[in-house]
């Protein structure tokens, strides 16, 4: 007897690329799970956080429902992303790598409800529901608030450091160590 999964697996095989839009309630009865290539392209709420947009995302999913039947997610997303320096204003490379487990509501989340342990909830009042919005969240939650290099290609961008003596030099030419003076003879 073929399963609505064992379908659905059939269809992937064949096919090789993920939906668009999910019903996560009929993929977490089935137990299905995505795996596979999201296009970064049509997640327009990242291209301003984004220097290149021409990149694939990857995530494995599995679905499942909890004890209150509700449509469960547990996975990973996967990739990398290039954003641009706070520092240096160069390209930089982001490696993404999260591990997710959501419970899908059909109502904004309250104190009542139980959600099983080392769950977020998300609230999707329709369905289908877009994955690559799905994805989206996930990634503009993951991605740095500032993204910079631990140390910049070009070294014009760096504050010296504390033991160098370009430090003592600084303290030597400050214009304000005049007014440091007349602060002590006070």
């Amino acid at each position: 007897m073929l399963t609505l999964a064992k379908l659905f697996e059939i269809k992937m095989g064949t096919n090789k690329k993920l939906p668009t839009q999910i019903d996560p309630k009929n993929l977490g009865i089935a137990g299905t799970r995505l795996k596979g290539p999201v296009e970064l392209a049509p997640m327009s709420r990242l291209h301003e956080l984004l220097h290149d947009i021409q990149r694939e995302i990857h995530i494995d999913w599995l679905f499942g429902l909890d004890d209150n039947l509700r449509p469960t997610i547990r996975g990973r997303i996967r990739a990398q992303l290039i954003q641009i320096c706070q520092r240096c204003l160069e390209p930089m490379p982001t490696e993404i790598d999260i591990q997710i487990a959501l419970v899908i509501l059909t109502h904004e989340p309250s104190p009542n409800d139980q959600l099983p342990a080392g769950f977020e909830a998300i609230t999707s009042k329709s369905t289908p529901v877009s994955l690559t919005a799905l994805v989206e969240d996930e990634l503009i939650f993951a991605l740095p608030l500032i993204p910079k290099h631990t140390t910049c290609p070009s070294d014009d961008h760096q504050l010296p450091d504390s033991s160098s003596p370009e430090k003592d030099l600084l303290v030597e030419n400050n214009p304000f160590q005049i007014l440091n003076q007349l602060k002590i003879k006070k």
